[in-house]
């Protein structure tokens, strides 16, 4: 769940935790309760606003999940100073997927990649990205 500096995301994971138990939990409700607060403290961070996302799509709101996932796309490409992180780009990926739209999940971690040509972790998504988009001659590219 976290990275090597304790950090979820950015975010230190103490305050990510009681979110992702919600959401293992079932209680979705209390997930955007909790998700929202913490975007009120992080407002420009994307892994918030993934985990928004992830929270709306589990509550049935396909159109404002895939909505606030565009804007986290969004904050990632146009702003430098965000951390682009796996677990970011993971969850993200997981909310496009439930929501049939693999090929933003892909442009996702393939710009990401651009930008981090040496990070394993990202590599390894795109690879599974492109996996489940069956482009057999992109995986052996990469």
């Amino acid at each position: 769940m976290a990275s090597k500096f304790g950090l979820a995301g950015g975010i230190p994971e103490r305050r990510v935790r009681p979110i992702w138990d919600a959401i293992d939990s079932r209680q979705f409700k209390n997930a955007l309760k909790l998700v929202t607060a913490l975007l009120s403290k992080y407002p420009n961070s994307p892994y918030c606003l993934a985990l928004k996302a992830l929270v709306l799509e589990r509550m049935g709101k396909s159109d404002e999940a895939l909505s606030v996932c565009l804007s986290a796309k969004e904050l990632l490409h146009s702003n430098d100073s965000v951390l682009m992180d796996d677990l970011t780009l993971s969850t993200l990926q997981i909310v496009f997927q439930r929501l049939d739209h693999l090929e933003m999940a892909t442009s996702c971690y393939e710009y990401a990649c651009g930008k981090f040509s040496n990070n394993l972790e990202l590599m390894m998504g795109l690879f599974n990205c492109y996996v489940r988009e069956y482009s057999f001659v992109k995986q052996q590219q990469l």
